[in-house]
């Protein structure tokens, strides 16, 4: 394995074009020194096992390391102490780390009501992103990619009828969104230092996650518990990607030369309704899907009353006006640049994967 001046892993002598399955040159991460943070995340976890199956030098940045360990028993990953909002702890956690993949955020717990205004959220992901970048500076780390997410464009970007793209002029909504894009001007701005590779992903709802994690993971649940009533036939539009595809466009990121200082959306390429979604689910039920469907008004009363109640009991209520926009509105992203630039496809899309989830889903209750 040789590395180039920076410490990055090069291919191999006459191995130089050729490259695998995913488009990345072959043996690329072999030996990489890797730092991962929110490792423990369902996403993280994820880009944590395509590492090691890369046979990258996995580290990752964890506030308790004897908790994360067992995560991932018997593999060599380098559980490194240490927190986003104490920057102290960051520079020792960077030493010999030639690339960063950060995914870390607040995690709300699931009770917690308006979860996009949490305080949290500026601490860890705005604060704590500056604090990781300039530690990462100081570390000499070459290489940053940020997983970010469409909430910094808020909810009017991908709601109109053509999709959102990289050029659509962020509009934040939330303290979630605000922070998010605080961080991710962060990393970028590194990205302007000669020698510093850094790119931003923007991901929509991710698919494909263990144990019913997830929004689509959720709504399986209520479907299959009969909690979910029959969706209006509304032909809105959603766009979500696949955990592997999601891990994929990172690690094409980490590596191209073309991804230095861009940003991107990555999705399924694929819109998704609501109504769709509920039809397939209750297909992959073997049940049969009703012609009919609760108007429109019923459930707008329905999640008035869910908001009130949330502002009365200070706890998260199954529906509310801000979810039935969710699930009625258009969150639509175009996915355009990072296929034309980078040549990434996705390879997953929900009509093959509903079925899988919801036979997991199954398994597990």
């Amino acid at each position: 394995m040789m590395t180039n001046e920076d410490g990055l892993a090069t291919n191999r002598p006459g191995e130089e074009g050729q490259k695998d399955v995913d488009g990345l040159p072959v043996n690329y991460f072999q030996h990489l020194p890797v730092l991962v943070t929110g490792a423990t995340g369902k996403l993280g976890r994820h880009l944590v096992q395509a590492l090691l199956a890369r046979e990258a030098r996995v580290a990752i940045l964890t506030r308790s390391p004897a908790r994360a360990r067992t995560l991932w028993p018997g593999a060599a990953v380098d559980c490194r102490e240490g927190d986003l909002e104490d920057p102290a702890t960051l520079g020792p956690a960077l030493e010999g780390i030639a690339l960063v993949f950060h995914l870390a955020s607040y995690s709300p717990a699931p009770d917690e009501a308006d979860i996009y205004e949490a305080p949290a959220h500026w601490a860890v992901s705005a604060e704590g992103t500056r604090h990781l970048v300039a530690a990462a500076g100081a570390a000499g780390v070459r290489r940053l990619v940020y997983l970010s997410s469409v909430k910094v464009m808020g909810d009017a970007a991908g709601a109109g009828s053509q999709p959102a793209t990289e050029d659509t002029v962020p509009a934040p909504d939330t303290l979630y969104g605000r922070a998010k894009l605080a961080a991710e001007g962060e990393v970028l701005a590194a990205g302007r230092t000669p020698g510093v590779h850094a790119c931003v992903l923007r991901l929509p709802m991710v698919y494909g996650l263990e144990g019913g994690q997830g929004n689509l993971g959720r709504m399986i649940a209520a479907v299959a518990r009969h909690r979910f009533p029959p969706w209006p036939r509304h032909a809105n539009r959603r766009s979500a990607i696949h955990v592997a595809d999601a891990v994929r466009a990172a690690l094409l990121c980490a590596w191209h030369p073309r991804a230095a200082g861009r940003l991107y959306l990555v999705t399924d390429g694929a819109p998704y309704s609501t109504r769709w979604l509920y039809e397939r689910i209750r297909l992959a039920l073997g049940w049969r899907v009703p012609a009919w469907g609760i108007p429109l008004v019923v459930l707008r009363a329905l999640a008035t009353l869910g908001t009130l109640g949330e502002k009365v009991t200070g706890r998260a209520m199954p529906l509310t006006l801000a979810t039935l926009e969710k699930l009625t509105g258009n969150a639509w992203y175009s996915a355009a640049r990072i296929g034309q630039e980078l040549g990434f496809q996705a390879r997953h899309q929900l009509d093959d994967t509903i079925p899988l989830l919801v036979r997991q889903a199954r398994e597990g209750s």
